[in-house]
């Protein structure tokens, strides 16, 4: 019970883990939805796996910022920036597998628009 009590959620690490645990999981998600949907697509699955490494990128940018230049502020804020990307994504997904979430969020997702 004293370890749990010592474990720092600001350890450099999170800053890669967290947003990592994300993408995976909104990956896979996003896999199950197009499955269930027989919407399976490579062009597709291109396409977000770019967007995925598009956002490792920007990581390691915030990486490059704090090591180089010291800037710790740019890294947080590309860590934060990828993190709610993905707990939008993630909650779109939930929603288009018709997982319940409450109205309010509902309502914000940009699942029912059209375009």
């Amino acid at each position: 019970m004293q370890d749990l009590m010592n474990l720092q959620f600001t350890n450099i690490w999170w800053t890669l883990g967290l947003p990592l645990i994300l993408m995976v999981l909104d990956i896979i998600t996003g896999y199950y939805n197009a499955w269930k949907n027989n919407e399976v697509s490579s062009s597709k699955m291109r396409d977000g796996l770019g967007k995925k490494c598009a956002e490792l990128c920007y990581i390691v940018l915030g990486f490059v910022f704090k090591f180089a230049f010291g800037i710790e502020a740019i890294m947080y804020f590309m860590v934060i920036y990828v993190c709610y990307m993905e707990v939008v994504s993630l909650l779109e997904n939930c929603a288009k597998l018709g997982l319940p979430l409450p109205k309010k969020i509902a309502e914000k997702l940009n699942n029912n628009k059209e375009e």
